[in-house]
């Protein structure tokens, strides 16, 4: 019996076994890689770095979970009131934190601000001197959808034209409902009217109907508000004003762009 043989057969047979094994366990680990989610520390829009603008702005977005909330020492001669927050994190939107937690301070001339009110918000903040600073007034309240994505609903005063950015209806997990009427401590009572189709008005409830996605949302800062202040490219076309009486000229806040702190 010739065992050189056997052996060289056997070795043979193995490493066709073994290349075999090792190619499914190749094409198992490819499937795997396809489908793991992309990691929670990353943002879901990336940064531009080719634009110099975008390059340096210091812009964190994110949807986030109240943790704390107080009001700060009055500041004399301000004419802001301001509040230090601390969020968790639930979802990078956009720009770099490693962190799960985040805290900054927010400023409002409008009294305590909103935002604090909802349970989940998309936030945005900036970094200066190592602090992070509340955009002032700027959020959406954001909502889980059918879909496992996060919207908002349908904000009238954010859309124009050259944003190209349109309402879509949206399947909320739960209802998103917002009350019609707001009664003040002095018994005065506001009624506050949500345009159909978006919406569905049942009594002194609407119905949120239409809204925006997390991308969608951010576009409508990125091309707005967040373009005026400084932090992207603004491609909205300029206003020419000319006054004919400068003491009797007025000049609306809609049309004035600038950074406001």
């Amino acid at each position: 019996m010739n065992t050189s043989c056997i052996n060289t057969n056997f070795s043979a047979n193995v490493m066709t076994m073994l290349n075999k094994i090792l190619g499914v366990i190749i094409i198992i680990a490819a499937i795997v890689s396809c489908k793991l989610p992309k990691s929670d520390k990353a943002p879901l829009i990336e940064k531009d770095l080719t634009n110099d603008i975008e390059k340096h702005n210091t812009l964190f977005a994110f949807i986030g979970e109240k943790l704390d909330f107080r009001e700060l020492p009055y500041e004399e001669g301000s004419l802001d009131a301001g509040y230090k927050a601390k969020y968790k994190i639930i979802q990078r939107v956009y720009g770099n934190y490693t962190d799960d937690t985040i805290e900054f301070v927010a400023y409002s001339h409008k009294g305590v601000p909103e935002f604090p009110n909802y349970p989940h918000v998309l936030l945005f903040v900036s970094e200066d001197n190592g602090k992070y600073y509340h955009e002032k007034y700027q959020y959406f309240d954001v909502y889980k959808t059918k879909n496992n994505r996060w919207a908002s609903s349908y904000k009238q005063y954010e859309y124009n034209e050259s944003k190209k950015v349109y309402p879509v209806k949206i399947d909320f997990i739960e209802p998103v409902v917002y009350p019609t009427k707001i009664k003040y401590a002095n018994g005065d009572v506001d009624t506050i009217k949500y345009p159909e189709p978006y919406y569905k008005t049942i009594g002194d409830s609407s119905f949120a109907i239409y809204g925006n996605y997390i991308e969608d949302l951010f576009r409508l800062k990125k091309e707005g508000v967040l373009a005026a202040r400084g932090l992207f490219e603004d491609k909205s076309p300029r206003i020419q004003i000319e006054y004919l009486d400068v003491e009797k000229a007025t000049l609306k806040d809609s049309i004035v762009k600038k950074k406001d702190k």
